[in-house]
């Protein structure tokens, strides 16, 4: 089984990054791949509860998060989330919180890396 890191960095609103980084994650588990999804700097807002969306025309994705922690592995940079003050309780369940240590390894262990 082939291995995929999915890391996002950008914010959940303004631009189609996040949901395109989730449905690729979504899409390779789906597909037999053992994928990640890692969330860094303001990409930690994605697995945010609650979250309003507005007037942006974005739909809100931590929902999505939820469900498919089941089929693949999200983890949230606990640096980033400690610059943006979101707490651990603060994100949606399925999402573990990973000072750096699962990325790097990611980062060796994987066949394909995607940035967004």
């Amino acid at each position: 089984m082939d291995n995929l890191l999915v890391i996002l960095r950008k914010p959940p609103y303004g631009v189609i990054n996040a949901s395109d980084a989730i449905r690729h994650a979504g899409g390779a588990s789906g597909s037999g791949y053992k994928s990640i999804l890692y969330l860094i700097d303001s990409g930690v807002y994605t697995a945010k509860k609650n979250q309003d969306a507005g007037d942006t025309g974005f739909s809100g994705l931590s929902e999505s998060l939820e469900l498919l922690s089941d089929e693949m592995e999200i983890y949230a940079n606990s640096d980033s989330l400690k610059e943006y003050a979101i707490k651990e309780n603060d994100l949606v369940e399925g999402v573990k919180v990973d000072d750096g240590e699962i990325l790097k390894q990611a980062i060796k262990n994987s066949q394909s890396v995607m940035i967004f």
